[in-house]
């Protein structure tokens, strides 16, 4: 059994679909060779201080290898393909799920399609400007929170910060004193502090000691892969209809 499904079993996380459609969990040795005919993504659990799972990063990956090279704006526009036609709902269920986000897809709003449970996850080479701002602010309204990833103190961060709902930082690039400023600065702000890129059991002690709320990192959980076979869009209406019917 692994890890994320022991994680699953203790703090009665989302289960996967276990159907011939569904999404499955693959081990590496269950991986096969033609990914043309599967979607596939990857979720690594956040966990609270008690090492409760608190909710999930959603990483899409194009192939049975647990990684991703290629566009951001695709991989964005191919989640929310994943949770409109592909049943990913079925998998996360109403857990808080972090997705990462474009510029683009910020702007253009097609993350409204997606659930409000959903915390759209802003790359760190979004820049703050009047669009991006009102976006987000935007998306504040329709009950979305908002996630930075890979914060960093900086004179563009001011005005972000205050539509901002969790400040992720990387335990990989940040040292001590670089936290602590992060920290003293938010202290009062009411965001949740994310310790990502946790590989060691110090860099988890750490994280705690300094007063972190939420923690993500290979020493933890690793992110889990899951894949399922490609359906016609026709048999996707279908299974759709048949379920706003029952």
């Amino acid at each position: 059994m692994s890890f994320f499904r022991s994680l699953r079993r203790l703090h009665r996380a989302p289960k996967s679909s276990e159907g011939r459609d569904g999404w499955t969990e693959v081990a590496w040795a269950q991986a096969g060779t033609d990914f043309y005919s599967h979607h596939f993504v990857a979720l690594q659990p956040i966990l609270n201080r008690r090492r409760r799972i608190f909710g999930y990063e959603a990483l899409y990956r194009s192939g049975w290898e647990n990684r991703f090279i290629g566009d951001p704006d695709l991989a964005t526009q191919a989640m929310i393909d994943h949770w409109l036609l592909h049943g990913l709902d079925q998998l996360v269920g109403d857990c808080r799920t972090f997705v990462n986000c474009t510029r683009d897809s910020l702007t253009g709003m097609s993350l409204s399609l997606l659930p409000t449970t959903v915390v759209l996850e802003l790359l760190e080479t979004i820049e703050p400007d009047t669009e991006v701002l009102a976006a987000c602010r935007k998306l504040k309204t329709l009950g979305y929170q908002i996630a930075l990833d890979d914060f960093q103190l900086s004179d563009k961060s001011d005005e972000l910060l205050e539509v901002t709902d969790y400040v992720k930082v990387d335990f990989r690039i940040s040292d001590k004193e670089q936290r602590k400023d992060v920290l003293r600065r938010l202290k009062k702000s009411g965001v949740t502090l994310v310790a990502e890129k946790i590989e060691a059991r110090e860099e988890y002690e750490t994280a705690l000691a300094e007063g972190f709320h939420l923690f993500q990192g290979y020493y933890l959980a690793r992110p889990a892969l899951f894949a399922r076979r490609k359906i016609s869009l026709s048999d996707i209406h279908h299974f759709r209809l048949a379920e706003a019917l029952a």
